[in-house]
């Protein structure tokens, strides 16, 4: 039996990281409040001293067609407004359209490269101009606004995804592509993500991290992922593990002040591990049988055909754990 002296040492350890971990959050949505005043600040400034009027096209979209690659690693970049991911013809790699926001204008960059038969394809939007590199072929889109960009991919090749969202939306409906990885990160952004239909591919690590920001995640078993990560920091966040699981996966939460909704299918098992903490809770659905001190299980674990391990680590935030 531990002494009361060793408890106090683990509960004192375990409330400093808490504190530490909220910190850092909060921290973290200053450095963003900051990041944004002053972005709006230079655009608002910028148009004033350019003189810059507002677009006269209806849109533009540029395309790059299949060659060699037999796989494709996508790194996209957004400073500013909305971004819509879809699945696209099959000959071709991208497909970028752009609807014409009023509002504001912007660039949008793109570099592709195919290197050993792999196609290196980097996108950034509504930030400056890239350098141009001898290696690769770059469109230049100075036309392109900062408001809403479509972006639609070929579904014939394995894609990877390396996103970053900075301030806006992300709509990603990867229904029909063949994913072999996917990495999000956001920041002051409203995002949802989906997968309608089965993954071609299969996933390695999908990996989301969302900062001060709404998040929603629909029928993720479909993603045929091996694990999955999710950080939040504070904003309210939904987790549809929808769709079909058939073997043995790894889910790993962590929130800061965030509200996160964990939604699983009445077939699929799930055990849950969760680190308690007085600032922080947890409400699992009846189907769940508390185990341990903080080991909770679904009576349908161990005869499920798809088994979920969640662990879940939670500072100041709330955990929803509900049947679908």
């Amino acid at each position: 039996m531990n002494s009361p002296k060793t408890d106090s040492s683990v509960t004192f350890h375990r409330y400093n990281r808490i504190i530490r971990r909220t910190n850092e959050t909060i921290h973290s949505v200053k450095r963003i409040s900051i990041s944004i005043a002053l972005a709006l600040a230079a655009t608002l400034l910028s148009s004033a001293a350019l003189g810059l009027s507002d677009p006269q096209d209806s849109g533009q979209n540029r395309e790059i067609g299949r060659t060699t690659e037999k796989e494709i690693k996508v790194t996209l970049s957004s400073a500013f407004g909305t971004v819509v991911i879809r699945k696209g013809e099959p000959s071709k790699v991208l497909l970028a359209e752009s609807a014409d926001d009023r509002s504001a204008s912007g660039v949008m960059d793109m570099e592709y490269a195919i290197r050993n038969r792999v196609g290196f394809l980097d996108v950034t939007l509504g930030e400056d101009k890239v350098e141009k590199d001898g290696k690769h072929t770059s469109f230049k889109l100075d036309k392109f606004d900062r408001g809403k960009w479509f972006l639609k991919f070929s579904e014939a090749i394995p894609i990877s995804f390396d996103v970053e969202l900075g301030v806006g939306k992300g709509d990603f409906n990867l229904t029909g592509l063949d994913v072999k990885d996917f990495t999000l990160s956001t920041g002051a952004s409203d995002v949802s993500l989906a997968f309608d239909d089965m993954n071609h591919g299969q996933i390695e690590n999908l990996t989301i991290e969302s900062g001060v920001s709404k998040f929603d995640a629909r029928n993720l078993a479909n993603a045929n992922f091996r694990h999955f990560r999710f950080q939040g920091g504070m904003g309210s966040y939904t987790l549809d593990f929808g769709g079909t699981l058939r073997n043995e996966v790894d889910v790993d939460i962590e929130v800061g002040l965030g509200l996160v909704t964990i939604l699983i299918p009445e077939e699929t098992g799930a055990k849950v591990i969760y680190e308690k903490s007085w600032a922080s809770k947890l409400d699992c659905d009846d189907d769940f049988e508390r185990t341990g001190d903080n080991e909770y299980i679904s009576a349908n674990y161990h005869r499920a055909a798809g088994r979920m391990n969640i662990n879940i680590d939670s500072g100041f935030g709330s955990i929803k754990i509900r049947r679908r």
